[in-house]
């Protein structure tokens, strides 16, 4: 009973251990966002070692536009907060609320996959 006791223990920390890598991984991400550092949130991206370096350079451009776009529309964003995640296998939802500069809020799903000990952007 205690070797099964224990082994569930360890399940469960497990899986809240790797949610919050998961949730940890999102929010740097959106960090890398908030701050500007397109290039870093594009190589978040699960498949951004593949990608060719023009397709690279072209998804930093289409980030930097979307944070221009919501800076002209909301301010910018201010903040973001994990609020939820889901795992299964090496696959993550984490529910985030994005707080932007005109007090909207928005929530959003960031899905994730584990690309060897590294949580990404699917």
């Amino acid at each position: 009973m205690l070797a099964c006791a224990v082994a569930c223990g360890w399940s469960a920390c497990s899986r809240i251990d790797e949610g919050e890598s998961a949730r940890r991984a999102a929010l740097s991400y959106y960090d890398c966002l908030i701050e500007g550092r397109y290039g870093d949130y594009v190589a978040g991206i699960a498949y951004c070692d593949s990608m060719t370096e023009d397709y690279r350079s072209q998804m930093v451009d289409l980030v930097a536009q979307y944070a221009a776009r919501e800076r002209e529309k909301r301010g910018g964003i201010l903040s973001v907060q994990a609020l939820d995640d889901t795992l299964s296998g090496g696959m993550a939802s984490i529910f985030l609320e994005v707080l932007f500069a005109d007090s909207t809020r928005e929530e959003v799903v960031m899905p994730m996959v584990k690309c060897g000990d590294v949580w990404k952007m699917q």
